[in-house]
């Protein structure tokens, strides 16, 4: 079954028993998690808790050393990270990967041309190049249209998060993957990312990895809570929030930074 005709029937993401071994540690082991069409989902734990070894392995940096992943019905458990992309997938890193002497307008543009496997094409732009204005609305959608000719280098730390999210937006994923979105902000930057974030297309997936309780809480609505590399608790924001467990080890600070 192919993506496109999976896409309305199917769950977004389906992972079953996802492991991952560095030798004999396990760095995440026996995930579950299914995440439905257009639903928000965050993923809690304290800091060595799995988040970002599990994404990584969701999105084919690392490969899976137990368990099977499906994007809308289709298996990709061994599908290397291009072609993930090209089934809809994207991410942000949890730290930025921007190139300081682009401006905003290029970056984004380079961002379109790289999904749609043109980058030898790229020279020289054009004011009719359908690219640049996909790179505006990129643009448009992650708030920095007001940036477009300002070179990376001179935005704020909130700002350049935004942009990533731009790039991660480009040709309009299917699923969207963001590790810690509001690492480093301050905040006054903390309230532009959450209502961007809410903001981002009611179709997209969205599966975030985040620290800062609050935005997660907000912007997501389901929870899944990982510690030690398993899953401990699923539930709605309020459920999480009512739950001993997660109080013991995440919210009263156990293993936390």
């Amino acid at each position: 079954m192919s993506v496109t005709a999976a896409h309305n029937t199917t769950n977004a993401l389906d992972a079953r028993g996802i492991g991952r071994r560095f030798g004999g540690f396990w760095a995440v082991r026996d995930i579950n998690l299914t995440v439905h069409p257009g639903e928000r989902r965050a993923i809690l734990g304290p800091n060595g808790a799995g988040k970002t070894s599990l994404f990584n392995v969701l999105t084919g940096d690392l490969a899976a050393s137990t368990g099977t992943i499906r994007l809308f019905g289709e298996d990709v458990t061994r599908t290397p990270v291009h072609k993930r992309i090209r089934c809809g997938l994207r991410r942000t890193y949890q730290h930025a990967h921007l190139f300081d002497g682009l401006t905003v307008r290029d970056t984004l543009f380079l961002a379109v041309a790289g999904v749609r496997g043109s980058w030898g094409q790229v020279l020289p732009l054009k004011r009719s190049d359908e690219r640049l204005d996909e790179a505006e609305r990129l643009a448009e959608v992650s708030g920095v249209a007001a940036f477009l000719d300002r070179q990376v280098s001179e935005l704020s730390h909130g700002q350049k998060r935004q942009l990533e999210i731009g790039i991660a937006m480009a040709e309009n994923p299917k699923i969207l993957l963001l590790d810690e979105p509001a690492a480093g902000l301050s905040p006054a930057e903390r309230p532009k990312l959450s209502a961007l974030l809410m903001g981002l297309p009611s179709e997209v997936t969205v599966v975030l990895i985040e620290h800062d309780m609050e935005i997660a809480l907000q912007t997501s609505e389901s929870v899944s809570v990982l510690y030690n590399g398993q899953m401990l608790a699923e539930g709605t924001p309020d459920a999480i929030m009512q739950n001993e467990e997660v109080h013991k080890v995440y919210i009263g600070g156990a293993n936390d930074d």
